[in-house]
């Protein structure tokens, strides 16, 4: 149950940015927690506590946590505002959208820690009673997370995880396992009737889903948030997006190979998201105005379609899965 991320920074990229500020020595960071005076106040400590074990070890965790962290901008944020957590902090979005609109916004005196960066002197300043984020986020500062409060990881698409066992696996952390199944419960229902609405479409057509990177254009595939949205309704993928093989998250694109999906019937696509925001326009318009693309037949066929990157590429929460299935079923209704 326990496990990105992608290729990218914005999903839980590989890197771990932690200043040389933030990389406080064993005694420093005790210094930072129990020394008199200037030191925080103690973070409140719930009356239980249970033991989970997670990918990077275990942890005593609260039962009911009052001041949750977040790690990452993906599951353990959105997870955590679609569930209603004490959130006090967390990774955002890099770019113009730094919380989803799709989830309930952020509570009072929720604090924005940035995009793929960790600074331990103001994780600690925040006094969580639980910290959690996916494996690539935790797992260079994990022992030093861990003096400050329980801290958890869990793996996410980049290992191969399902996004609903990640989620789960969130929501059993956060004590609120039962809302979670409701919510996945919603989500399999929904995805049901879109396969029984758009049947004939379905049947018919194979999808290529396409995203516009800083530098490339790429096929998404595999355990990506996107691509298993797509796969659990039921899409069909042309044989293009099996190269480079059965593991690989995404077939990368120039503008002289972009004709391989001409094997697609529907091309969806979106522009950026995560790391990739900056710059994903212009390499988007540079791919869409050149010959090859235009030749294509989903293209000369009219069926090609724009996604919301926010949704397909950065959620991992039910209510992103739900975004996008509303954007999945109007496009196959307009094929």
């Amino acid at each position: 149950m326990f496990l990105l991320t992608p290729d990218e920074p914005g999903i839980g990229g590989l890197r771990a940015e932690i200043t040389r500020r933030s990389l406080l020595s064993t005694a420093g960071l005790a210094g930072l927690l129990t020394a008199c005076g200037s030191a925080p106040e103690a973070a409140p400590q719930a009356s239980r506590t249970r033991t989970v074990t997670h990918p990077l070890g275990t942890a005593e965790v609260p039962v009911a946590p009052q001041r949750v962290l977040s790690l990452d901008s993906n599951g353990a944020l959105q997870v955590s505002l679609e569930l209603g957590a004490p959130l006090v902090a967390s990774e955002t979005l890099d770019g113009d959208v730094p919380v989803p609109p799709y989830l309930p916004a952020p509570p009072p005196g929720f604090e924005s820690l940035g995009f793929d960066r960790l600074d331990l002197e103001r994780v600690a300043a925040l006094r969580p009673d639980l910290v959690i984020g996916n494996v690539q986020r935790v797992e260079e500062a994990h022992a030093e997370l861990s003096r400050i409060a329980p801290t958890v990881a869990y793996r996410n698409a980049g290992a191969g995880q399902d996004w609903r066992e990640s989620v789960r696996t969130i929501g059993d952390v956060l004590g609120a396992l039962p809302r979670v199944e409701e919510r996945l419960a919603s989500y399999a229902a929904r995805v049901d009737a879109v396969r029984s609405r758009q049947a004939d479409v379905i049947a018919g057509s194979t999808v290529a889903l396409l995203r516009f990177t800083s530098s490339e254009l790429r096929i998404v595939r595999g355990e990506i948030f996107g691509a298993s949205i797509l796969a659990h309704a039921g899409i069909r993928r042309p044989p293009s997006t099996d190269t480079p093989g059965s593991n690989a998250t995404y077939v990368p694109l120039t503008e002289e190979t972009v004709g391989v999906t001409a094997d697609a019937d529907v091309l969806l696509y979106f522009v950026g998201g995560g790391g990739s925001a900056l710059g994903a326009a212009a390499t988007a318009q540079r791919y869409l105005s050149g010959g090859l693309w235009q030749q294509l037949p989903a293209v000369r066929a009219g069926r090609v379609v724009e996604l919301d990157p926010v949704a397909w590429w950065d959620g991992y929460s039910v209510a992103a899965g739900l975004a996008c299935l509303d954007e999945l079923d109007a496009a196959l209704a307009r094929m």
